[in-house]
């Protein structure tokens, strides 16, 4: 597939951009200057997001941009990006028969043509990472440092060729096998691996280091509008299909931020007036045995457990789902997913491996694709959430199937195994050695680009 290498300005040299920043604790304002990213208020308060308010009141669908980038008019970008996708809508019946639901739409994130989903990653990860680019502007020269347990890395390790940024994906070692891309992998685009027993949160860790560096910038997790926005996109896409918010959400979570994200563009369609006054409930599903967020909801609690770090690691390395295994997700702070589920009437669920895998087995012989993992997860919590009566048949439920296709890809695109540019050990990130390393792997990759 060639990819177009124009963009399309959505916010023009000297021209206001069409949002603004605000504080969820405080209520200060801020615009989203040429400078770069802002991802926290400056005030003295307990932790809180940054939330998107837009000029545009109402939903407008660029029909002539790309992608999600029909939806720019809500999306915090300055640019509409070449070549992008986004999530496909549709209304089940084979699964919705054998579920017992009268009005279930999927939201497919994945490679499944049939449907009109070409989404290279697989997964609806990479709507944050086309947001997320198109959020920088247009003379950074510093690296962006992203961490991922998994799809997010594969997203931004593929936008990022595409469209030629210069980024740094840091992964634990364990999901080295999900880096694979099917486009030629750029020269500023480095994938840095993090040995040993690793995990997540420990990527996590290293990317922040790195981020100190001059040279570098952090990409800011789900302190990044754009990065919740961009997956919001399900919402919309959802919402333009149906006429309406949907009655329910459904998703699996592992930091919970597409699931904040979900609410939020809910809440930007409830004020829009157009799609019906219906308080989108949010029902989010976690994979046993780590379930931190399950546990805290279900005791209706703002904190989550403490839980000894090598019992999280254990519980960790036995998930069906890896890519759900956030150690300090953002559940507590102000708008993050506690606040979410609190105003939504919501409902969290906890599945087990074996469960998601007879829900995996169910929508391949349903609906005819695979899903990743994580959907599976989701749509296990999907069977437990109608089985409890929390969602009613007659309700309208939007299942955000949020990657997919992985079968379906392999018969049509070659994808391209990737190796680290880079390996750090857990010795450079206690020690503080890490940097040092990373500057000298880009010195390295200069003095060849010179030759």
């Amino acid at each position: 597939m060639s990819v177009p290498t124009k963009s399309t300005a959505v916010v023009k040299a000297g021209e206001a951009a069409h949002y603004s920043l605000a504080c969820l604790a405080c209520g200060k304002r801020f615009a989203d200057t040429e400078q770069g990213f802002l991802l926290a208020c400056d005030e003295s308060h307990a932790p809180a997001l940054l939330r998107a308010e837009y000029t545009a009141g109402r939903l407008e669908i660029e029909r002539e941009l790309e992608g999600i980038f029909r939806y720019a008019g809500w999306l915090p970008v300055r640019r509409a990006l070449p070549g992008a996708q986004a999530p496909v809508v549709f209304r089940s019946e084979r699964l919705a028969s054998r579920l017992g639901l009268e009005r279930l739409y999927i939201g497919f994130s994945g490679w499944w043509p049939e449907k009109n989903a070409r989404l290279s990653s697989c997964s609806f990860k990479e709507l944050e990472a086309l947001s997320i680019c198109a959020r920088i502007p247009a003379h950074e020269r510093r690296t962006m440092m992203i961490a991922s347990a998994g799809n997010t890395g594969r997203s931004f390790l593929q936008i990022a060729s595409e469209q030629g940024i210069k980024v740094c994906v840091v992964v634990p070692e364990s999901a080295l096998p999900a880096m694979w891309i099917t486009a030629p992998k750029h020269p500023d685009v480095v994938l840095a691996a993090l040995e040993g027993d690793a995990d997540y949160s420990d990527a996590i860790r290293l990317a922040a280091l790195l981020a100190e560096l001059p040279e570098c910038y952090a990409e800011g997790g789900a302190r990044n509008v754009a990065r919740r926005d961009g997956m919001g996109v399900v919402v919309l896409a959802a919402a333009e299909v149906t006429g309406e918010i949907p009655a329910h959400y459904v998703q699996a979570v592992g930091s919970g931020t597409g699931g904040i994200a979900a609410w939020e563009m809910s809440q930007r369609l409830l004020a829009d007036g157009g799609y019906g006054r219906r308080n989108m409930r949010l029902h989010f599903v976690q994979n046993e045995p780590f379930t931190i967020m399950t546990d805290a909801w279900n005791r209706s609690s703002r904190e989550l457990p403490e839980l000894p770090e090598a019992e999280a690691r254990e519980q960790i390395s036995r998930l069906h789902s890896p890519v759900l295994s956030n150690r300090h997700p953002p559940y507590a702070l102000q708008g993050g997913v506690y606040d979410a589920l609190t105003a939504a009437n919501g409902a969290m669920y906890a599945v087990s491996n074996d469960e998601a895998r007879e829900a995996g087995a169910l929508f391949t012989d349903s609906e005819g694709c695979d899903l990743d993992p994580a959907a599976e997860v989701a749509l296990a919590g999907l069977i437990q959430a109608v089985e409890k009566g929390n969602i009613p048949p007659a309700d309208s439920v939007l299942f955000n199937a949020t990657g997919g296709g992985y079968r379906r890809l392999a018969e049509d695109r070659q994808a391209q195994q990737l190796e680290p540019d880079i390996r750090f050990t857990m010795e450079d990130l206690e020690k503080g050695t890490a940097a040092a390393k990373l500057r000298e792997r880009v010195s390295s990759r200069k003095a060849d680009t010179r030759r």
